[in-house]
Formats: structure tokens, C-alpha cells, sequence
């Protein structure tokens, strides 16, 4: 049994496609865990890396990657970079020399078709293949894709599963995005992430299947981009193939997945918090150690909440310092707002005694001179504790 790997990723492009820095990084964090060997246990020669790449290239590595393999072997495509889509839907991988004519079409001689990829797979004795596709558009990828049906091989017990997988960071309508301030796109960080810290092996036996590293990525990007859908596309089994293990013996990385166990909507419970009070003298680990693991996870939480309030408290505020009222259109248009957010009724709106409009429109202003300190985020949070929720009561 073999295990093979072809990561691919495009950071620079011809005019028409904007440069995508972190492609690049992406399949260098991608290689690194695949080669850690009590992570990925990839061997360095069964690993091709390719950066800003041509379509001739790609294509021939593609290739390379599915013929001549043995039906236990494990495949591995990734791709990092612009995800395409013809004018009848089919999706194509750019690469570096990708162009598009005057009128913006692209130039499909100069990109890598999906169906090129099926049928490559499809010729292919592996029966444990994996395509992770960090581009827009990508959830087109599983449109036509099929597997020929071998029942003469039996390989589930023993590796985890067989088939097809394939982890898309969007839908086939969606685009996917960079985050500003870090090094990894949103959906491979945490792919990477799941892998490290161990967090993605949900059922606890040590290594960590397709579907579990599907489910720890999806949760993550959702919580900072709602708009993205992560999604995954299985033959037969292969969402239980295991791609890689989980580390052993680090107690720093130990806590830190506890600590990823017991977060509920960015916080940490009271049975949480004493648990890991517990683990944390188990494995031997100083409180100050514990608490910097602690702020370092929870700190993606905190900043994107901050974040989310402070957007629905200044349309609030913007409401309340208007002369008219809050209107019955108003209370429609902010639930709104509370949900495209993720925001829960009581981050915004917990229950208490109803105020007046005048005592709202009072408040804020005079909370930002009394308190020159608090962020606004923090106004908002008084002022709402305070009983703003009943303005949206019925």
C-alpha cells in the first residue's frame, strides 16, 4: 500500500485573474502535516508539490498521480487557487497561464477541466481516492463524477474505507475566500488546524477519516463566514477513508483539544471549565501555560462575535439617533440582520422591561461620553442588557 499526493497551488495568474497569495502557502502547510510522520506518514517521494504551475504541467501530474497504481493505494489531489466556470456551468482549475478573452470568457485550452480529473480517476485501479479543492466554485467539481464498481477487493477493515472523496470549500455556486491578517485561506487553515491540534478525530480512535476532517473544517469556516459552505461528496466509502493520524504524547496539544471539546458559541461552560481544570493538573501543565492555550483558541471566537456586534450595533445606534421611530420595518430588518450575523436573540436582544424610544435614544450617547473606554461593542451589550430586547417583543 502506497500513499501519493499531488498539491497544487496558484498564486500568480495572467491579467484578468487577481493573484491569490495564499495558494502557495497553502500546499506548504498542507505538505508539512502530510509529511509529519505520526500525522500524514507520507513518505518525501510520494509527494509532488507544484507552485504556479502551467495547464500542461498540471495535467500531465495529474495524470501521473492516477495510472500505474494498486487498488489498496491511497490518492491524494489537492488544489489551492481560482476555481472557473464555464457558460454552461462546468468548472475548470486555473492555472498559471489561465486566460480569459476581451469579452471575459475563459479560454478553456488554457485551464484543467473537471472531467479531465474524472476520467483520470475513473481509469485508475486506486479505490481510495481523495480530491480536496480550495477554490470557488468547487462544489461543481462532483458534478459527473463516477466510480466503477469493483466488488472483488475488500479493503474497509483493514484502512478505513474505499472509494471516492472529494471536500469542496464552497458549493458549485459559491466563491471562496481569503482572510485578511493570515498566512492559509480560511478553508485550508483549518484543515491544517484539524490535522495539528488533533481536533478533527471526533470519534476519539487517533486518526481522523474524510468526513471527520469535513465536519471539524466546515464548523470552523461557517463560524467566520457564514456564506461558506464547505462540502463533501462521497462514492461507496470514502468518506471514511483516514487520511491522517493524530499526534500523540504533546500535552500542550492534549489540552488544547480539550479545551476545543468544551467551547460552546465562544465560551467555556462551568462543567467545561472544571473539567479542564482536571486536565489540565492530569497532564501536568502550569495555569499559565493552560490559559495561553485557552486565549489561543478562543481568541477566533472573541474577535469574530466583537466583530458581529460591533456591525449590528452601529446600524442600531444609526436607528436610535434618528428623530422618528423605530419602525415595524425597522424590528424586520434587524432580526434580519441578527441572523445573516449569527447572532443568538441574547447577544442582542435579552428579555427585560421595555424601554421608551426617548430613554434609547438617550442612551447611547450618554454611555460613549461616560465610558470613554468601552469599545462599542461593550455599549452595546450594556445598553441591550439593559432591556432593549423588549423593543423587538411582539
Amino acid at each position: 500500500m502506497a500513499k501519493v499526493a499531488l498539491l497544487i497551488g496558484v498564486s500568480e495568474y495572467e491579467p484578468g485573474l487577481n493573484p491569490l497569495p495564499s495558494a502557495v502557502r497553502d500546499v506548504e502547510a498542507v505538505c508539512e502535516v502530510l509529511m509529519h510522520p505520526e500525522m500524514g506518514g507520507f513518505a518525501a517521494s510520494d509527494i509532488l508539490l507544484l507552485k504556479n504551475p502551467e495547464r500542461q504541467v498540471v495535467e500531465m501530474a495529474i495524470e501521473m498521480l492516477f495510472s500505474n497504481r494498486h487498488k489498496d493505494d491511497l490518492l491524494l489531489l489537492y488544489f489551492s487557487g481560482h476555481g472557473i466556470k464555464d457558460d454552461r456551468g462546468r468548472l475548470y482549475l486555473a492555472t498559471r497561464n489561465t486566460s480569459k478573452t476581451q469579452q471575459g470568457e475563459l479560454i478553456r485550452s488554457t485551464s484543467v477541466s473537471a472531467n479531465f480529473i474524472h476520467d483520470r480517476m475513473s481509469e485508475s485501479r486506486s479505490r481510495r481516492q481523495v480530491v480536496i479543492l480550495d477554490s470557488c466554485f468547487s462544489g461543481a467539481f462532483a458534478e459527473g463524477m463516477s466510480a466503477k464498481d469493483d466488488s472483488t477487493i475488500d479493503i474497509r477493515e483493514q484502512l478505513g474505507g474505499e472509494g471516492r472523496a472529494v471536500l469542496t470549500s464552497s458549493t458549485s455556486t459559491q466563491y471562496s475566500f481569503e482572510e485578511e491578517g493570515q498566512d492559509l485561506s480560511i478553508y485550508t487553515r483549518f484543515l491544517v488546524e484539524g490535522i495539528k491540534s488533533g481536533e478533527a478525530d471526533r470519534d476519539q480512535d487517533e486518526s481522523i477519516s474524510i468526513d471527520e476532517l469535513h465536519e471539524y473544517a466546515s464548523q470552523k469556516v461557517q463560524k467566520l463566514q457564514p456564506a461558506m459552505k464547505p462540502e463533501i461528496y462521497a462514492i461507496r466509502e470514502g468518506f471514511k477513508i483516514r487520511l491522517t493520524k493524530v499526534a500523540p504524547g504533546d500535552p500542550r496539544q492534549l489540552y488544547r483539544k480539550e479545551v476545543a471539546r468544551f467551547i460552546h458559541r465562544g465560551e467555556i461552560s462551568l462543567v467545561g471549565r472544571r473539567t479542564l481544570d482536571y486536565q489540565r493538573t492530569r497532564l501536568g501543565l502550569e495555569t499559565t501555560e493552560a490559559k495561553a492555550i485557552e486565549d489561543e483558541v478562543l481568541e477566533p471566537y472573541r474577535k469574530e462575535f466583537g466583530e458581529k456586534l460591533q456591525q449590528y450595533q452601529q446600524v442600531f445606534t444609526e436607528l436610535l439617533e434618528r428623530d422618528e421611530t423605530i419602525t415595524d420595518s425597522d424590528r424586520h430588518d434587524l432580526q434580519n440582520l441578527q441572523q445573516i450575523l449569527g447572532l443568538r436573540n441574547e447577544d442582542t436582544m435579552p428579555c427585560g422591561a421595555v424601554p421608551g424610544t426617548a430613554f434609547l435614544k438617550a442612551a447611547v450617547p450618554r454611555l460613549a461620553t461616560t465610558s470613554s473606554a468601552a469599545s462599542t461593542s461593550a455599549i452595546l451589550v450594556f445598553v441591550l442588557s439593559a432591556g432593549l430586547g423588549g423593543l423587538f417583543s411582539p
